[in-house]
C-alpha cells in the first residue's frame, strides 16, 4: 500500500461519522483504499516532529478514528498555502526535509506570471492587461491605459481575498469594497485608499465575464497530473454571489459544466466547451516550462467573453495550490477529482521509487569506483 498523509485546515477537519460536510478530504479517505493508497488527514496541529509522528485521522472499518502514525514517504500539502504564519511556516519546512511533498512553490506570482505570458505569442492572446500598482499611481494615465473599469489585487493572495473594483466616473471613482460596498472617492482619496495597502498589488483591466444578471463569474480548469507526461483536468464554472469576486471561498457556487454553457452560452456553448478544452490540454506543458519540478495539480480561471459574435477566452491567473475543497454536494465532479487525486499519488509514489532507484545504483556504482581505486592503491604500495 502506497502510504500518503494530507494536510488539511484545521476547520475542514471532519468531526464525525455523520458529519454533513461533504468534502473532497472525506471522499478522498473512503475511496482510497481501492486506488492501493493508505491514506489519512492532518493538520498542523498534529505534527508531532519531536517523535516524528503525526495524529492522522483514519477510515477503518466504515468509520473514523484517530491514531498515531509515522511520518509517511508522501504528504498532500495542497493547503500549506494557508499558514503563512512564521511559527506554521517552520514548521512546514522542517516536516518537508522528512517526507517528499506533493507540491513544490515556484514563486511565481501574478505579475510574473503576466511578464513570462504576454511576452510570449502563444498565449499571449489570453493575457488581460496588466500593470504593477505604484503607492502614489497616475490614476489618469491608469485609466487611459487599462480602461475605466479595473480591478485591482494583490499580487499573492488567495480565495480572493483583497480584490478591489474601481472604476472611472466623471471626475471621480466608484469604488467597489468587500464585493458589495461602494464607495464615491475623488482621486486624492483613491490614492490614500491604495496608500494603505500592505501588500503589493497589481490593476487590471475589467474582463466582461458576467451573466445576464452581472453576477460575476470564471470557469476553473483543475489540471492534475496523471503521469510524467499527461494529465487529467476537470472543468466547473463559478458564479460569484457579490459584484466582482467568483470565487467559492467568496460565496460563489457552481454548477456542471455544460449545464452552464448550454444555459448562459445557448448556440455558442459547443465553441466555448471547445476552446476551453483545447485551452486545458495545451497550456499545462507549456507553463511547466516555467517551473523548477513537475507540477502536481494547477488551477487555470479562464474568463469567457463574447467579443463580435466569437467567444474569447481570459486567463485570470494560474494557482500553484488550487483549492477546490468546496463545500456542498456536486456528484460526479467530486469523484473526478478525487480519482485524478489517488492517480496523483500512484504517480508520485512510482517516480519517488524510481529516483530512489536510480541514487542507489548511482551510489553502489561509487562504492565499487571506490572498492577499485582502493584495491590498485594496495597493490601499487606492494610495489
Amino acid at each position: 500500500m502506497i502510504k500518503v498523509g494530507a494536510l488539511i485546515r484545521v476547520i475542514d477537519m471532519p468531526q464525525d461519522d455523520h458529519s454533513i460536510y461533504f468534502s473532497n478530504a472525506v471522499l478522498l479517505l473512503h475511496m482510497a483504499a481501492s486506488y492501493g493508497v493508505e491514506l489519512f488527514l492532518f493538520s498542523h496541529k498534529d505534527i508531532d516532529l519531536k517523535n516524528n509522528t503525526l495524529n492522522g485521522l483514519f477510515v477503518e472499518d466504515g468509520k473514523l478514528v484517530r491514531h498515531l502514525a509515522p511520518i509517511p514517504p508522501i504528504v498532500d500539502n495542497k493547503t500549506a498555502a494557508t499558514r503563512t504564519d512564521k511559527v506554521t511556516t517552520e514548521l512546514f519546512a522542517q516536516l518537508k526535509e522528512r517526507t517528499s511533498f506533493t507540491r513544490n512553490f515556484t514563486n511565481f506570482a501574478k505579475w510574473g506570471q503576466y511578464e513570462r505570458l504576454s511576452s510570449d505569442s502563444e498565449f499571449s492572446h489570453l493575457v488581460i492587461p496588466t500593470r504593477r500598482l505604484q503607492k502614489d499611481p497616475d490614476l489618469r494615465r491608469l485609466c487611459d491605459e487599462l480602461g475605466d473599469d479595473l480591478i485591482l489585487k494583490p499580487e499573492n493572495s488567495s480565495r480572493g481575498r483583497g480584490i478591489v473594483g474601481v472604476r472611472r466616473a466623471g471626475g471621480g471613482f466608484e469604488v467597489i469594497v468587500d464585493d458589495i460596498e461602494t464607495r464615491l472617492m475623488a482621486p486624492e482619496e483613491l490614492k490614500e485608499f491604495i496608500g494603505g495597502f500592505t501588500e503589493n498589488y497589481i490593476a487590471q483591466t475589467r474582463v466582461d465575464s458576467t451573466l445576464s444578471s452581472g453576477r460575476p463569474f470564471d470557469v476553473r480548469i483543475l489540471v492534475q497530473r496523471k503521469d510524467a507526461d499527461s494529465h487529467a483536468f476537470v472543468m466547473y464554472p463559478r458564479i460569484g454571489g457579490g459584484r466582482i469576486k467568483s470565487n467559492l471561498a467568496a460565496g460563489g457556487r457552481t454548477m456542471p459544466i455544460d449545464t452552464f454553457l448550454a444555459e448562459f452560452f445557448c448556440e455558442m456553448a459547443d465553441e466555448a466547451k471547445a476552446k476551453l478544452e483545447a485551452f486545458a490540454r495545451t497550456f499545462p506543458p507549456y507553463f511547466q516550462k516555467f517551473l523548477k519540478y513537475p507540477f502536481f495539480d494547477m488551477g487555470l480561471d479562464i474568463g469567457i467573453e463574447r467579443v463580435d459574435g466569437s467567444i474569447r477566452l481570459r486567463l485570470f491567473e494560474v494557482n500553484q495550490f488550487p483549492n477546490f475543497s468546496f463545500k456542498g454536494n456536486y456528484g460526479e465532479l467530486h469523484y473526478e477529482i478525487a480519482r485524478a487525486t489517488l492517480a496523483c499519488y500512484r504517480y508520485l509514489h512510482g517516480r519517488l521509487a524510481a529516483e530512489a532507484q536510480v541514487a542507489e545504483a548511482e551510489a553502489l556504482a561509487q562504492a565499487q569506483v571506490a572498492e577499485a581505486l582502493a584495491a590498485e592503491a594496495q597493490a601499487a604500495a606492494k610495489l
